[in-house]
């Protein structure tokens, strides 16, 4: 295989990668995002009594706090395999980044709008850096596949 085919080949799973990474993490933020709006509705509701009592609240929120957790832990496996080869790194990195964004949108520096679009950015950018990442393992992986086809 020539290297011409061989970058063709790295660049084609790069983007390819970029794309289904991209529809499948939003796919499940809005599937997380919806799961935990029902359990925040459903304790709102269960809450909305003026005579529960503080115990009764607190049990509430615990159930709110262990459902919410339970939905995230559901996530964990798809999350984590659309996330190889590099975005923990990245999201490591990108910590502090969006700490101070969710600060300013907190403080009504800026508006949600701009924290949502600011966070979307954010976010697809750290997906093509973990796509970009892709391809050069790809690229030496086919790269070493070829020699040792040629050498057999």
């Amino acid at each position: 295989m020539t290297n011409k085919k061989i970058i063709g080949i790295a660049l084609s799973v790069t983007i390819i990668h970029f794309v289904i990474t991209s529809l499948v993490s939003h796919y499940i933020a809005v599937q997380i995002g919806t799961q935990i709006g029902h359990v925040v509705i459903g304790g709102l509701s269960a809450s909305s009594d003026k005579t529960k009592s503080e115990e009764e609240a607190t049990r509430i929120y615990q159930n709110m706090k262990r459902k919410s957790e339970d939905i995230n832990s559901q996530w964990k496996i798809p999350l984590f395999l659309i996330s190889l080869p590099a975005k923990p790194g990245i999201n490591y990195l990108l910590k502090d980044l969006r700490k101070e964004r969710m600060k300013k949108a907190m403080a009504k520096e800026i508006t949600m709008d701009q924290f949502k679009t600011q966070a979307l950015i954010t976010d697809y950018t750290a997906n093509f850096l973990n796509s970009l990442s892709l391809g050069p393992l790809f690229f030496f992986g086919l790269k070493l596949s070829d020699k040792y086809r040629k050498r057999r």
